[in-house]
């Protein structure tokens, strides 16, 4: 399985980094999680498929994870894309990216594609082609909620990272967190052979301390901070400390792993 990290930033705009979305590749099918970065652009100028890709992860509503959506739309309908988009996410995240798409003017009869849209649920496991998804929810945006539902309650406040399965392998993506510790659902039932992680809204330590209680063999952190941008051997070094015994990369944008 090949992730193609097209944008590796944190929720500030860097000068350099885009911001979130993975390209995950297999011979079979293809998955976009999360849609922050450019990935439009990124496609036509690899000459990719219009029919790339053919499941999207949306995991909130904060728009470096969901802002291109419309961009990306768009480009696989001027594209002439004809083969469906499953979108897949919280069931009020879905309807808020629905209802902006129409806002665009990407109606569903003018687009010439169907787009299928899959509501999940924590612990619920999707089946598409030869991927398993299943959504573990994260409290990323409790305090915001906690401040905010009251006066704000048709906004969803959810936050879903998911584990993937391929041919007989666990990865997972984490979307965003407020504490590593609410990784325990998809860290819990066996070995991951990658943990495609955040790294922002906690101490670095806190991430490699909790981790290496669990049968972890690579982490690729993403979604991290400008400062940390030349600290990968600190970043192993911290991981070793804390007795995580897989491997640590650190991933730049445009950049692919066999993971």
């Amino acid at each position: 399985m090949r992730a193609l990290f097209l944008g590796t930033a944190d929720g500030h705009t860097s000068p350099l980094r885009e911001h979130s979305g993975i390209l995950v590749q297999t011979d079979e099918s293809t998955l976009l999680l999360d849609c922050g970065a450019s990935a439009a652009r990124y496609f036509l100028r690899r000459k990719l498929s219009a029919d790339v890709p053919e499941l999207l992860w949306i995991s909130h509503m904060h728009s470096d994870h969901n802002g291109q959506v419309a961009s990306l739309i768009q480009s696989l309908w001027l594209r002439t894309r004809r083969a469906p988009l499953h979108i897949l996410g919280p069931t009020d995240v879905l309807i808020h990216i629905k209802d902006w798409l129409e806002k665009c003017l990407l109606f569903p009869e003018l687009i010439g594609f169907p787009i299928e849209w899959h509501p999940v649920k924590p612990g619920r496991p999707f089946k598409y082609g030869p991927f398993v998804l299943t959504a573990f929810a994260t409290d990323h945006l409790g305090s915001l909620a906690g401040f905010f539902r009251k006066s704000y309650p048709d906004t969803c406040f959810d936050c879903y990272g998911v584990t993937i399965e391929y041919q007989g392998q666990r990865y997972v993506y984490s979307a965003d967190l407020a504490h590593p510790r609410e990784l325990t659902p998809a860290l819990k039932d066996g070995k991951v052979a990658g943990l495609m992680c955040e790294l922002t809204h906690f101490p670095e330590r806190d991430l490699f301390n909790f981790v290496s209680k669990y049968p972890v063999q690579s982490i690729y952190i993403t979604h991290y901070p400008d400062h940390l941008v030349r600290r990968e051997k600190e970043l192993k070094t911290m991981a070793r400390e804390e007795k995580f015994r897989g491997e640590v990369h650190l991933m730049h944008d445009r950049i692919a792993y066999e993971i």
